[in-house]
């Protein structure tokens, strides 16, 4: 009886080994949804899944490939709620600056106009007006920084949102990511692959391709893990 009790043990561990030597890594199956969607240039699923894409026209087709390489996970925090509320900020700074010089362009009209005439003209500026053209120079500047700190910290937002809002997509469960703090996460797979080119024959072509994802906290400091999104795929020397 214990000899039959030990065979079947082995059978069991044996068979688990084999399930897990035989197993692929997740990695795999996300790159083949990627590079089937390619091929059959399912934009809707590239979509979904990457936020780049492999052209059948100008990249070729990959017809078959194996992980080489799976590199580890670097992690950067992922600030979203802070960068919006910088944005609020600067909108805000913003808009308090246009109102003041508002209040200046309209208590100084005339002597602004009598300066833009005088500059078309290349003429000499009043003296009675030297001190408004100095003034209104200053302000005409101060608009710039104003509107160059809410082009930033609307590009910041917008530059991270992106990956994160795609990375959470879940089906009915639409998620504000500019209300969240985390981190993202990145991991490049090296891969081989066998590649058509768009003309000639197959050939052997190395792959570096970029995975990311996010992991942030709503506001009842529970989790939210996302999944894995292709963002980057580069050629490697062979």
């Amino acid at each position: 009886m214990e000899r039959r009790r030990s065979a079947w043990r082995a059978l069991v561990v044996g068979c688990l080994a084999l399930l897990v030597g035989c197993s692929s890594p997740p990695e795999e199956k996300i790159l083949q949804d990627f590079f089937r969607a390619a091929r059959m240039r399912d934009d809707t699923t590239l979509g979904n899944i990457a936020t780049v894409s492999f052209n059948p026209g100008t990249d070729g087709v990959v017809q078959r490939f194996e992980v080489v390489e799976i590199g580890e996970e670097r992690r950067r925090p992922l600030p979203l709620r802070e960068y919006a509320e910088a944005l609020e900020r600067a909108r805000a700074a913003d808009a308090e600056f246009t109102e003041r010089k508002r209040a200046y362009q309209t208590a100084n009209l005339a002597a602004i106009d009598r300066i833009m005439k005088a500059e078309a003209a290349n003429r000499s500026i009043a003296p009675a007006d030297r001190a408004v053209k100095a003034a209104w120079d200053k302000w005409v500047a101060d608009t710039a920084v104003h509107t160059k700190a809410v082009s930033d910290a609307q590009y910041q937002l917008n530059a991270n949102t992106g990956i994160a809002e795609l990375s959470l997509a879940r089906a009915g469960a639409a998620v504000d990511v500019r209300q969240l703090d985390g981190e993202l996460i990145s991991k490049d797979v090296r891969i081989r692959a066998t590649v058509r080119p768009p003309e000639g024959s197959p050939v052997e072509r190395s792959y570096r391709v970029r995975m990311q994802r996010v992991e942030m906290k709503d506001s009842q400091g529970q989790t939210l893990s996302g999944r894995w999104i292709v963002t980057s795929i580069e050629p490697e020397e062979t």
